[in-house]
């Protein structure tokens, strides 16, 4: 059997909810080192925001949207 069939084997037998929560846990890491600026306009709490995502499968790059945002000019 070679390397892939057995996790497929595996997956299928746990009907994938471990692969979920091990997505949802890299989703949780990768959510947690996002710079303060960006992590603080998140609504919800990070665990949840992961699941959300991984659900969904939909992963939204929070750093880039924040880059693309148009900078405010002061009026002087």
């Amino acid at each position: 059997m070679e390397k892939s069939s057995i996790v497929e084997k595996f997956l299928e037998d746990n009907n994938m909810t471990y692969l979920f929560l091990l997505l949802a846990n890299l989703e949780v890491e990768r959510l947690s080192n996002l710079p303060f600026t960006v992590k603080k306009k998140l609504e919800d709490k990070t665990t949840k925001l992961a699941l959300e995502h991984i659900a969904s499968n939909k992963i939204p790059d929070y750093v880039l949207e924040e880059a693309e945002l148009p900078e405010e000019i002061e009026e002087e």
